[in-house]
């Protein structure tokens, strides 16, 4: 089966959630959160004409519903409370709507740009409920939902286990994409790689909580080698899972990348002082 890029619009890529580890959300992820690129309007334009084919093939449409829509898309470019106001009361005045895939996984990125992570998870998942092959919404959860899982979370390893199966079902969408035909060939490689860099950071975390070390590199190293703009998180985590496997030198290297912005800078700076300190003293690999 070959997934519709533009079966929905786009969500934003490039965000972090705050994790136990470091409760300041990340800056160099945060930076685009309500920003739309060319691509997501392209996916936009082509999510009103496929929307549209369908709705032509029924015997009523629904002018309000169909004007409702257009004026939710149209908002894509506008404030995350904007974008929540239109997508809420168009899931209240629509509950049926064959639009609720769309509209729910812009709600998803929405929220969490205004620092609801409740809200962005609920809505995330009914996203998946009613589209199981939305790929944008399976990789976000894939990345955020091992970042809010702690230890002393009651359905830790449910939850987890849920973020793995995301994780894995967005990573063989994602290469099936369709191309809009209004999108350069090398932007489309571009926000398919955001998306798997976040499906394979949330496998690293996993792999780390699973004490899985040697996966956590060979995961998080995807990650970071993929996105367009790599997370300082993932470079943090990629760190520590060089440590805990005794890969000191390149440990040094992870936290130096990590220690070059966002909100963990001066915690990565100690740590690469540290693994530095285990290469010169300690037997690494």
């Amino acid at each position: 089966m070959t997934a519709k890029i533009f079966a929905r619009p786009a969500l934003l890529l490039s965000f972090a959630v705050a994790i136990s580890l470091a409760p300041a959300i990340s800056n160099a992820q945060n930076a685009r959160i309500g920003t739309e690129s060319r691509l997501d309007h392209a996916m936009q334009q082509n999510a009103v004409k496929d929307r549209g084919s369908e709705s032509q093939k029924k015997d009523i449409v629904n002018k309000a519903e169909e004007a409702a829509y257009k004026a939710f898309l149209a908002a894509q470019s506008a404030d995350p409370a904007t974008r929540i106001q239109l997508g809420e009361g168009f899931a209240a005045k629509f509950p049926t709507s064959h639009y609720l895939p769309d509209i729910y996984g812009v709600l998803t990125s929405s929220y969490f740009a205004t620092g609801d992570s409740d809200k962005m998870f609920t809505a995330g998942s009914k996203a998946i409920q009613l589209d199981p092959q939305n790929a944008d919404v399976l990789s976000i959860l894939a990345m955020a939902i091992p970042r809010r899982v702690k230890p002393t979370t009651p359905d830790a390893a449910e939850q987890l286990q849920t973020a793995e199966a995301y994780a894995h079902r967005a990573i063989e969408i994602i290469p099936t994409m369709t191309k809009p035909a209004t999108v350069a060939d090398a932007e489309f490689e571009k926000a398919k790689n955001d998306k798997l860099a976040l499906a394979h950071g949330g496998l690293g975390l996993i792999d780390i909580d699973h004490k899985k070390y040697d996966d956590a590199k060979a995961e998080l190293t995807q990650a970071v080698q993929l996105a367009s703009s790599p997370d300082p998180v993932d470079y943090y985590l990629l760190g520590n899972a060089d440590v805990q496997g005794s890969y000191f030198k390149d440990a040094v290297a992870a936290y130096e990348k990590c220690a070059a912005s966002g909100p963990l800078a001066a915690q990565c700076k100690s740590r690469a002082e540290s693994a530095k300190h285990d290469a010169e003293t300690k037997l690494g690999r």
